[in-house]
């Protein structure tokens, strides 16, 4: 994914009105106005000539206090105080790992999606338990400073965040629920799928707990936790809008859960929270448009799809995002499936004898009634990884084991 942090996100394509018709497109971010994360809307105003001469003279006095003043602590590997504003990079987010201390892969450590519990919390309850989970983040790069959330994955330092957060950084510091501040070493960054897992040399802390973000429903309420803007520890409270969406950065295709909860500059790495206080995913993007139209579109990396990418960057492992190598659509019928419409040659499922018209009907033995089951079960998975497919053709019943292809 090409990742980038300042800009305006445009909307995407309208609902389509009939269940009949197939899926809507993803989203589609022209390069020359997206930039991740959002930080602010600008809007155009026209001024007289002297407010403009005016704003020009203030503009040029306050650009030489701050070089006098800020460029000395900038090359000295100075942090701002937490909560301090930043000032948001107009340039060229840059995709490149951090230029950190690194901490040894291979450890073992990996992500548990555990089931729900059974009872349901508020969201002071939520809060309460989720809050000491929560870290705020703190990167310094050549171009200034960026500040985003993380969260705790075990009790002794491994943070999961979002690695726009982190990328081109040559310092970052984590300040802990209780006001602890310490330096984070790098353990694994992929900027294709925005997530970096960092470690800090603590004891004694307190992980969050991981849900399976297939258990999601369109509906459901949930909330997100983390610094929008610099404010500490702020939850904002919403529902699942959409799930298994696609949204596509620069040709890069992400499959993203959608939510109402309020996500600011500031959110991105922190939880989105479930009614039990589970994470079922790291908070990303946010699509805002120039008129102020578009609100409540905010998106999260599926739990499904943290624990993937981060087992691998924990255990020194390539990420690869892997495909099925075919196109299908939903099947009108009662009992489902995926209707296969092409194939690609240079595909395993090609190489299997999967032809246009056959119908999927399941994959690792669950059942397929239609694309989202792959989708969903493709978040766990990546090039290379087999799956058992079952289709039919012609009344008969077959099953082949495909190996996804790289994407």
């Amino acid at each position: 994914m090409d990742n980038r942090n300042d800009g305006l996100w445009q909307g995407g394509p309208w609902e389509q009105p009939s269940p009949a018709f197939p899926d809507p497109p993803a989203v589609r971010i022209p390069r020359a106005v997206s930039r991740r994360p959002v930080l602010r809307v600008r809007r155009r105003r026209r001024w007289p000539w002297f407010l403009g001469l005016v704003s020009l003279i203030s503009v040029i006095c306050l650009s030489v206090i701050l070089m006098k003043y800020q460029l000395p602590r900038r090359f000295s590997g100075y942090f701002p105080p937490i909560g301090e504003n930043y000032s948001p990079q107009d340039e060229e987010y840059d995709t490149s790992p951090p230029s950190i201390p690194r901490w040894e892969t291979g450890t073992g450590v990996t992500v548990s999606l555990e089931p729900a519990p059974e009872d349901v919390l508020d969201y002071v309850q939520i809060y309460e338990l989720v809050s000491p989970s929560t870290v705020s983040i703190e990167s310094v790069t050549s171009k200034g400073y960026s500040a985003g959330t993380g969260v705790i994955l075990t009790e002794d330092g491994y943070l999961i965040t979002n690695a726009h957060v982190v990328a081109g950084a040559f310092r970052v510091r984590v300040l802990l629920h209780d006001n602890r501040a310490l330096s984070a070493s790098l353990v694994g960054f992929d900027a294709a799928e925005d997530l970096a897992v960092l470690k800090v040399d603590a004891q004694g802390l307190t992980p969050a707990s991981f849900g399976d973000s297939n258990t999601l429903r369109i509906g459901e309420p949930v909330a997100a936790l983390g610094d929008p803007l610099g404010y500490r520890a702020t939850i904002t409270n919403g529902i699942i809008s959409a799930l298994d969406r696609e949204v596509e950065v620069d040709g890069i295709k992400m499959t993203l859960i959608q939510t109402s909860a309020a996500i600011n500059f500031g959110n991105s790495g922190g939880p989105l929270l479930n009614q039990y206080g589970q994470v079922m995913g790291i908070n990303t993007i946010k699509i805002v448009t120039d008129d102020g139209s578009a609100e409540g579109l905010g998106f999260a990396i599926p739990s499904r799809r943290v624990k993937y990418v981060a087992d691998r960057l924990i255990a020194g492992e390539e990420v690869r995002a892997g495909v099925f190598g075919f196109m299908g659509y939903d099947r009108a019928a009662p009992e489902g499936g995926v209707q296969v419409t092409s194939v690609e040659r240079n595909s395993d499922a090609w190489t299997k004898g999967l032809q246009a018209g056959d119908v999927i009907v399941a994959a690792n033995g669950q059942p397929v009634t239609g694309m989202k089951d792959l989708v969903r079960l493709k978040l766990s998975l990546g090039a290379g990884d087999t799956v058992a497919l079952t289709y039919l053709r012609d009344g008969e019943r077959y099953t082949v084991d495909v190996e996804l292809i790289e994407a």
